[in-house]
């Protein structure tokens, strides 16, 4: 063990070796050098440090400059935001004025329409009433010929008022997708101005500041400055056009509910006084048949005891008629030579034949008065249909009919 730590040692010694040794010439040599590469350095570092300062007062420079000019165009685009969102919204608002405006037409020309269907109803009730018109009274009259063109009227005039109501609804849908867009803008432009409001109050000293990657590359979605304004001046012309076209369409709306409300008018007075007369017309036959109807009852019961009368002087011939009747028939008897034909014969024959003819003419008579009697009587059932018939007819046009059309009301048109 012994002799193998003294053979360790001796590889050792072996192994290490004294430090070099250097001439006086040689230290004085590397402390020049050591001497020259300082200066050098120092110089080096000093020049780069006056260089950095001048780099550093000019960075800063441009960075406040840069910075400033920022500020100046965040404020500048504040400003035409501002602008635009002003305009925008004024827009907005004149459009937002013309969708109520318009819409207040559109519920006038609802109830318009709504205004026209009690009067059509009560035309075509009139028109089915008057079908049960009996008789030599089932005219196709004014009244008719005007109901008939009243129905024409109303579905006319409904016809232009539904035509103009899907207007109307046309137009508030375009002016709402106008109003739609504005209000995009808007709230984009309010958007905009709350974040570049930000971005022009940061400063270098906020918390809220930091790094971003990739934030200067450009934007796939952006527009230029140009399309900016344009799409918002688009926009406003866009609504500006509608609203002129809602204008338009309500003077067109106003129009049309006052002339279509004067046709209505115009054809329910015609209707109303064409009724009228013709319920005058009919009371007034009524009246002249009541009279005529009178006067053949009171005719009738003349003719009646006129024939009673007749028949009571035939029925008082006869008494006479047989008297000479039977005196002839016995003096027709006599015998022989006393059948003369003396002057008693010849008046009793005379008699019966005056007797006779009274009764053949009063018998005619009778004949004549009878037939006479039953064209009274004919003419009696004829006057009184005719009167039934008229005052169905009055109960048609006075009680149903007018009593209808009295609840017509366009004042709600």
């Amino acid at each position: 063990l012994q002799h193998y730590f003294i053979q360790s040692n001796l590889r050792m010694s072996q192994l290490v070796k004294p430090p070099p040794k250097f001439s006086p010439f040689e230290w004085q040599q590397s402390n020049n050098k050591n001497y020259s590469s300082a200066e050098i350095e120092r110089a080096g570092a000093e020049r780069l440090q006056s260089e950095s300062k001048r780099l550093t007062d000019e960075t800063d420079e441009i960075t406040r400059f840069t910075q400033e000019d920022v500020n100046k165009k965040l404020a500048q685009r504040l400003k035409e935001l501002s602008f635009w969102k002003d305009e925008v919204n004024c827009q907005l608002q004149a459009v937002d004025d013309e969708i109520d405006t318009l819409l207040k037409f559109k519920a006038k020309l609802e109830r318009s329409l709504e205004a026209t269907e009690h009067p059509k109803s009560v035309t075509n009730s009139c028109l089915t009433y008057r079908q049960g018109r009996e008789g030599i009274d089932m005219v196709h009259d004014d009244v008719e010929i005007n109901l008939l063109k009243e129905v024409e009227v109303i579905e006319g005039v409904r016809s232009v008022l539904v035509r103009t109501l899907e207007q109307t609804i046309e137009q508030i849908r375009r002016l709402r997708s106008a109003k739609y867009f504005l209000q995009k803008d808007v709230a984009d432009k309010k958007s905009a101005i709350s974040i570049d409001n930000t971005c022009h109050t940061l400063n270098n000293k906020d918390s809220e500041i930091n790094l971003y990657e990739n934030v200067t590359q450009d934007l796939v979605s952006s527009v230029t400055p140009a399309d900016w304004s344009n799409y918002s001046d688009a926009n406003i012309k866009k609504a500006e056009c509608e609203k002129q076209a809602s204008v338009a369409l309500r003077s067109v709306i106003g129009g049309v509910i006052e002339q279509t409300c004067n046709d209505l008018l115009t054809q329910c007075r015609t209707v109303d006084l064409a009724l009228k007369k013709r319920v005058e017309e009919c009371f007034n036959a009524k009246e002249r048949l009541t009279v005529h109807l009178d006067k053949v009852n009171s005719e009738i019961e003349s003719m009646e005891s006129n024939i009673c009368k007749l028949k009571e002087a035939i029925e008082a011939k006869l008494p006479p008629l047989k008297v000479a009747h039977t005196r002839l028939a016995q003096r027709s008897q006599r015998p022989n030579v006393e059948l003369t034909r003396d002057p008693a014969q010849f008046q009793l024959v005379s008699e019966v034949n005056l007797i006779e003819q009274s009764i053949s003419a009063l018998e005619t008579q009778l004949e004549a008065s009878e037939a006479s009697l039953k064209g009274l009587i004919r003419n009696q059932l004829d006057l009184k249909e005719d009167i039934r018939i008229k005052t169905k007819s009055l109960h048609i046009d006075k009680d149903l009919c007018q009593d209808l059309r009295a609840t017509i009301d366009y004042s709600d048109y």
